[in-house]
């Protein structure tokens, strides 16, 4: 009797594990999120005051984003991609220069840049 109802059930184990993993791959797949790269130009001399309207221009490889920081002296831009890029700051007779790592994905980032003559 005992073989006849475990044998009669038997088809349900392998339903469990082909529903168990139908729902472990498809939960496993996060869905991707933007990172914010926000660049802020400073002053080197006295690091409270921001560079308003100098040109930032973020390069790797093929990757080349240029722009110009707002009134607070900021610059965002958004990537899907991890990647550390390099960093040119200029305004008039001022320039500085940095790199920053985009490494974890979904992680918004802000880097500060400091202007020297």
């Amino acid at each position: 009797m005992i073989n006849k109802v475990t044998s009669k059930y038997l088809w349900i184990i392998p339903l469990i594990l082909l529903v168990g993993i139908i729902l472990f791959s498809s939960t496993s797949c996060r869905k991707e999120r933007s990172m914010t790269l926000t660049v802020v130009a400073k002053l080197l001399a006295d690091t409270n005051i921001v560079v308003p309207g100098a040109k930032v221009v973020l390069l790797k490889d093929d990757i080349r984003v240029e722009g110009y920081t707002d009134g607070r002296g900021e610059f965002r831009h958004s990537f899907n991609l991890q990647v550390q890029l390099d960093i040119t700051v200029s305004n008039d007779s001022l320039k500085g220069l940095g790199k920053v790592n985009l490494g974890t994905h979904g992680e918004d980032v802000e880097k500060s840049i400091f202007l020297f003559p």
